[in-house]
């Protein structure tokens, strides 16, 4: 059977941008979400998405969206003071985690630090969605920074003192072949995102041994090389060779998307890569908003994944 999962991510990021996703939901086109908890919008969408929760279509699986790209530690800033500026707010890049992780002395430091910011970041996630768990705990990271080897370990470092119940880390490993096929739409697709897909599919392998004893179900992440622009003409073009692909390997195919934009207003201090906010704000995120407004959406599928 294909098993396919319509996500979104960055639910939280900003007040619109949840306004957005959560009307996703109220259409019954998504099967799950990822929410970032250290965003000022946080606890407001968290309300607005609990409120919504008993109406909606299909009951969306959550994931804790792990961010230290930007926004304010949950963590007390004086235990993260590698990740963040005198006020809180990171400061760091994923070049910073990519280097830190080769690094012979900050590398123990670092990793610590990490620990102590997933932790507080999962607690505050359980203190909003705690009893809307279906199936325990769901992680991946803003801008795939999970993929990281010093932040994955990190990351189970935590589940395990924790005890955390996990049913899923994402490892993002985007299939390349389904693109090669279709030779016509290759000028469509952002070098530089040529370049994460190879980057991360480099490290993925790695990363399903890692957290091989859980047994998570593996799956393919299709949103690298169309990140901000899975619009519905492309994404209905490739959406047979995707899922021919997935079926092929045995695994889910989860199909993420941001359909959540964010406000030219709402671009405050907390956004601190400014590096982000051009992809925040684009144009992009409305395409993607319209393309999984226009997808069908399999409800038996859907429910085949809450299983």
């Amino acid at each position: 059977m294909e098993r396919i999962d319509l996500h979104a991510d960055d639910y939280g990021i900003s007040r619109n941008s949840s306004k957005d996703i959560l009307e996703c939901l109220k259409q019954g086109k998504l099967q799950s979400i990822s929410v970032l908890t250290n965003m000022s919008a946080y606890r407001e969408s968290a309300e607005w998405l609990k409120a919504a929760w008993d109406g909606l279509p299909i009951k969306p699986q959550l994931t804790v969206h792990l961010n230290f790209m930007e926004g304010h530690c949950q963590a007390d800033k004086e235990k993260v003071s590698f990740l963040v500026d005198e006020k809180g707010y990171f400061n760091i890049g994923w070049g910073s985690l990519f280097l830190w992780n080769y690094h012979p002395v900050r590398y123990r430091q670092v990793k610590k630090q990490l620990k102590a910011e997933i932790k507080a970041q999962t607690e505050a996630f359980l203190q909003e969605y705690g009893e809307y768990l279906k199936d325990g705990l769901r992680f991946d990271g803003h801008q795939h920074t999970q993929m990281i080897p010093i932040v994955y370990r990190a990351l189970k470092e935590v589940v395990e003192e924790e005890k955390y119940d996990v049913s899923y880390v994402r490892v993002t490993k985007e299939p390349i072949r389904p693109y090669l096929a279709k030779g016509s739409l290759y000028k469509t697709y952002s070098p530089i995102n040529w370049v994460k897909n190879l980057l991360l599919n480099f490290y993925a392998p790695g990363m399903e041994r890692f957290w091989k004893k859980y047994d998570f179900q593996k799956m393919y992440l299709w949103g690298v090389v169309m990140s901000g622009r899975m619009d519905t003409e492309r994404v209905e073009s490739l959406l047979p060779l995707m899922k021919k692909q997935s079926e092929k390997k045995g695994r889910i195919l989860e199909i993420l998307f941001h359909p959540g934009s964010v406000l030219e207003k709402e671009l405050t201090e907390e956004f601190s890569n400014t590096g982000a906010n051009e992809f925040h704000r684009s144009e992009g995120r409305n395409i993607e908003f319209q393309a999984v407004n226009a997808l069908k959406t399999d409800r038996k599928e859907a429910e085949n994944l809450k299983k």
